[in-house]
């Protein structure tokens, strides 16, 4: 049988970002600001995934341009693009939970040590460790502070402790959009030998991280964040230093090499990143997220990030000119795109739930989070939905 590969749909370049909400069908009439949360998705993936149902139909597994090896490459390969790391360093996994889990029961920890994760942390990165409490290995809690250079003063009073053996840490608060200093904090580590694994579910896509820089053991995260990706998946990075010896607390059909060959059994792992993917997987997502990550390469990583900077900074304006506070107030000099508005000058005006729900009438979808009312803004946001949010703010303050 003769395969005919259909070309594949191609993403604009956008040079100015006008009219790029037009590819996000959910800004059509509403605004769309939980984009740390979850990601409604594009037209794009939507166009690529009609090409690969389409193909699917006529050919099966044998989609001509939708080859499974090809597909995961892509996939390994933007990623490593964005964490400046190895592809072989990449698996795919379904969340950040699983991811962590995973890593979590697969390692071993010295009774006596202790893990450390982040005061309020989300709980994928919680309830994958708290196993370890039961073999006589501390799990505490490190306190953010108001700033995080405080952070870093709490971080280095734990750790030179002596007895901490994993830091597993968010590097952005996923509550309050702070954002910590990962090169700091993995020296820390390094000087106190604790392995630095990351949740990277805030971070990824939003923030810069450099693998090649950072000593980072793990990470783990999910893909339908700043990512844009599906729900329902996510991608684990396991360091070469980390991979040596390792092996997965499960064995699947998938663990081992040449799994497509089912006899004889085999007992030769995988890669160790490889070794995350224990059976058949969910095609159609990787489908979804290849051309997320495809658009955002189109558009470029970093730019995309500085995009994400520069729309939150129109919001960080037109909040701060009607009178609100911000968590970023107390650090100005930090790039994040997570805006969590604290107060109002007006102290009986702020009321995040109310606000929430008043945005939510008109449209406006935003997160309340640890008493903050929580925006996050991506590519999709333009500047006219900047200016329908604060006039949608305004009517709410100047309600009688």
């Amino acid at each position: 049988m003769t395969l005919n590969p259909s070309e594949l749909p191609s993403f604009p370049s956008f040079p100015h970002w006008k009219g790029i909400s037009q590819y996000f069908p959910v800004q059509n009439d509403s605004v769309w600001l939980n984009y740390c949360g979850t990601t409604p998705v594009s037209t794009y993936a939507i166009d690529m995934m009609n090409l690969y149902f389409q193909e699917y139909a006529r050919y099966g597994i044998f989609a001509p341009s939708f080859a499974e090896p090809v597909i995961k490459s892509k996939i390994k390969g933007y990623i490593s693009e964005i964490l400046s790391c190895d592809p072989s360093e990449i698996g795919i996994v379904h969340n950040t939970s699983e991811g962590m889990n995973l890593y979590s029961h697969s390692i071993q920890i010295p009774k006596g040590k202790r893990i450390l994760v982040l005061e309020n942390e989300y709980p994928s990165n919680v309830y994958p460790w708290e196993h370890w409490k039961e073999k006589g290995v501390g799990l505490d809690f490190i306190p953010v502070g108001k700033t995080p250079d405080e952070f870093l003063t709490n971080l280095k009073t734990e750790l030179g402790k002596g007895d901490v053996y994993i830091l597993s840490l968010s590097p952005v608060h996923w509550c309050t959009g702070v954002v910590f200093d990962m090169e700091a904090v993995s020296k820390l580590c390094e000087t106190n030998s604790t392995k630095l694994v990351i949740d990277g579910s805030q971070a990824v896509g939003h923030i810069p991280l450099d693998f090649g820089k950072l000593k980072v053991a793990f990470c783990a995260f999910a893909a339908w964040k700043w990512l844009l990706g599906p729900l329902g998946l996510g991608v684990v990075y396991l360091s070469k230093e980390e991979s040596k010896g390792f092996k997965l607390i499960f064995k699947g059909q998938a663990s081992v090499v040449n799994d497509s060959n089912y006899f004889p059994y085999r007992d030769e792992w995988k890669p160790a990143a490889d070794q995350f993917e224990q059976s058949t997987i969910n095609f159609n997502d990787w489908i979804y997220f290849y051309a997320s990550l495809k658009m955002l390469s189109t558009l470029g990583f970093t730019r995309v990030r500085e995009r994400i900077y520069e729309v939150a900074g129109m919001f960080k304006d037109a909040i701060h000119d009607l009178g609100f506070t911000l968590e970023s107030d107390a650090f100005p000099q930090i790039k994040t795109g997570i805006l969590a508005i604290t107060g109002h000058k007006d102290p009986s005006k702020f009321q995040p739930e109310a606000i929430q729900a008043f945005l939510k009438q008109r449209k406006i979808t935003t997160a309340v989070r640890l008493g903050r009312l929580r925006m996050a803004p991506h590519i999709a946001i333009e500047e006219e939905h900047v200016t329908r949010v604060k006039e949608a703010l305004s009517d709410y303050l100047n309600q009688s």
